[in-house]
């Protein structure tokens, strides 16, 4: 594809919420881009991954849907308690309060942004900032996806993640796709049965820095290295903050149980034996205790002003 370039005017670190953010690439939210490989699969729901090259570099570019309030809020969202089960009787999130704190986008960008707070962006794939995208780089990106996925003739600009970028139903139709710009790792395989335990020994300092991930499988890892917080909660969050105590814990739960049952999975499919570190399986006594580092105790107003 032929090199465009994006254009924006003062950006700001993203998103415009408390707590942690992910600053603009380049410090202008822009960059000529030249789109080599689509790295994904039409099954990817939230966002696709393209191999493209910037200023004579290679990296992954995650170019993110737009999301609707109404389905976070009836799909994760739905585990927030209700005002007359909240022991302080807050009131129900606004509409923009899903949107900046479930939104796929929003949660990378909080992942992200609190690595780069404590220094410790090696626990993943690193990303470099985000970019927003031109409607010339929009419009090409969706059509290099295929034919199946344009209908230009009812929607006149590029479209949501559903195989287009936007549907324009409840959101700001001038807004412009959003892109992270990441390593790019050439490696195929997810990891070695070496590096298991260094990976649960991340996924657990990544729980120790207010981070919970809540998407563990197969394809979200690449060498060793987590590449994907588009689920991830990072303190302070509301769903951290104010879920029930049943879907706090159900949340917790499933960190180490996916995590597990997704190596079992590659060690069976690989024929290789691994070794399972001693704190994983302690997860199966879904005692508290037992459940790894608690995300809520990370002391996230050390950062507020």
């Amino acid at each position: 594809m032929d090199n465009m370039s994006s254009q924006s005017e003062n950006p700001l670190p993203l998103p415009r919420v408390q707590g942690p953010k992910l600053e603009p690439f380049q410090g202008t939210a822009s960059a000529d881009i030249q789109f080599l490989e689509f790295l994904g699969s039409g099954e990817d729901l939230d966002s696709k991954v393209w191999k493209a090259r910037i200023d004579d570099h290679i990296y992954a570019l995650k170019v993110f849907g737009f999301q609707n309030w109404e389905f976070l809020e009836i799909t994760t969202g739905a585990c927030i308690m209700y005002p007359e089960s909240d022991p302080l009787h807050r009131p129900d999130p606004i509409p923009q309060e899903f949107i900046d704190y479930l939104d796929p986008f929003n949660c990378e960008c909080r992942a992200y942004g609190r690595l780069k707070q404590e220094r410790r962006e090696g626990l993943a794939v690193r990303a470099y900032g985000y970019v927003l995208l031109t409607w010339e780089q929009e419009r090409t990106v969706t059509e290099a996806l295929g034919e199946e996925w344009i209908d230009w003739e009812n929607h006149s600009k590029p479209l949501n993640c559903d195989g287009v970028f936007r549907d324009g139903r409840s959101i700001d139709t001038n807004a412009c796709a959003l892109v992270i710009v990441k390593e790019y790792i050439p490696s195929t395989t997810p990891w070695t049965a070496s590096q298991i335990p260094q990976m649960y020994n991340d996924l657990e300092s990544l729980h120790a820095l207010g981070i919970l991930v809540r998407d563990i499988h197969l394809y979200n890892y690449l060498g060793g290295k987590l590449v994907d917080f588009s689920r991830a909660w990072t303190m302070y969050h509301i769903c951290l903050d104010r879920s029930t105590a049943l879907a706090t814990q159900r949340a917790r739960i499933e960190e180490p149980s996916k995590f597990e049952e997704m190596i079992d999975i590659w060690a069976f499919r690989e024929g290789v034996g691994i070794s399972k570190p001693g704190a994983l399986v302690k997860w199966h006594s879904k005692q508290d205790a037992d459940l790894g580092i608690d995300p809520r105790k990370y002391d996230w107003k050390k950062w507020e002003d």
